[in-house]
């Protein structure tokens, strides 16, 4: 007897289950759009269509997917096109350091509480890079140089600035923090000696490492990484600098449980492909860290703490 009654409530669970998700089984019931908070050829833009190519030839989703790019005031115009679709799951937009900073820099009137993380897919880690040929080739000369030291990043606010305040901190150093307006920029300047190191993430700089042009001393993760395992993390030369830029995927807010378990199962399933590893992950020299749902968020909640502090520390908010 009490077998059956098992057996009654279970089977009107699944009948009460099933009328429930009736709708979500027409989800996608058309395209889905991949929104990239920059133009063609960013950061952004070469994510998601790489995603997009993968998902496609690995036959992981029968949808058809639209990369539109929503370019402008630092993702602000991409995050305000997502949320203008609350509720619609057939939008999923690339997320990078901005989609935090941006709303706090900035009066948009959203930030990532207006949305629905889906997934983390990896991080940049930030490099400090010297010129090989130069003066500075350990922590320990960058510590004892007896001048101000320039330093090259992309842009003020940024994670590279961020990295280099950190670093003057653990160091008992006040750097000399030049914005360049990207990332070639910075190489060139690392080149010609007009800085003496640059924080950048690997990408930019990987070609001149491994040939010698430029010598890394210390990497923003908790261990090495296969990237560049010769590459010392600054934890491990008794520094606590862990910041690292992130990429991932948020859905709008307001979506269906149903609708968000599809793009999490999508994504969790591009992100263990080996076209994935090798087409995106390895070229872009992003370092592997996938992140559901609920520790993608408590990660953005950490994140937006940090860049607060941060930024405040460097006047540029007033919190």
């Amino acid at each position: 007897m009490y077998k059956s009654i098992i057996r009654a409530c279970l089977a009107g669970t699944l009948i009460m289950a099933g009328a429930g998700t009736a709708s979500a089984q027409d989800f996608p019931s058309r395209g889905i759009e991949f929104v990239a908070g920059y133009g063609p050829g960013g950061g952004h833009d070469t994510m998601l269509r790489s995603m997009a190519k993968i998902i496609q030839s690995e036959n992981i989703s029968d949808a058809a997917i639209n990369v539109v790019n929503k370019a402008g005031g630092s993702s602000a115009v991409a995050m305000g096109y997502l949320n203008s679709h609350k509720g619609d799951g057939h939008y999923l937009m690339a997320t990078t350091s901005s989609f935090i900073t941006t709303p706090l820099m900035s009066n948009v009137g959203l930030d990532y509480h207006d949305f629905t993380p889906i997934a983390r897919l990896g991080i940049d880690p930030e490099l400090l890079v010297v010129n090989a040929s130069g003066p500075y080739q350990s922590l320990d000369d960058i510590a004892g140089a007896d001048k101000t030291l320039n330093v090259g990043g992309t842009g003020t606010g940024t994670i590279e600035q961020i990295v280099t305040i950190q670093l003057g901190r653990a160091l008992g150093k006040t750097f000399n923090y030049i914005p360049f307006q990207g990332d070639g920029a910075v190489t060139s300047a690392l080149l010609s000696g007009q800085v003496d190191f640059a924080i950048t993430n690997a990408g930019p700089v990987k070609d001149f490492i491994a040939s010698d042009r430029f010598k890394a001393l210390g990497i923003t993760t908790d261990e090495r990484t296969e990237l560049l395992p010769d590459v010392p993390t600054f934890k491990e030369q008794g520094h606590n600098i862990d910041l690292s830029l992130f990429r991932g995927v948020v859905a709008a807010g307001d979506i269906s449980d149903e609708e968000k378990s599809y793009l999490l199962d999508m994504v969790k399933r591009l992100s263990q492909s080996k076209e994935w590893k090798e087409k995106y992950i390895e070229p872009n020299s992003v370092v592997p860290g996938f992140l559901g749902p609920d520790e993608f968020e408590a990660y953005l909640e950490h994140m937006n703490e940090v860049y607060t502090r941060s930024l405040t520390d460097l006047g540029i908010i007033d919190k």
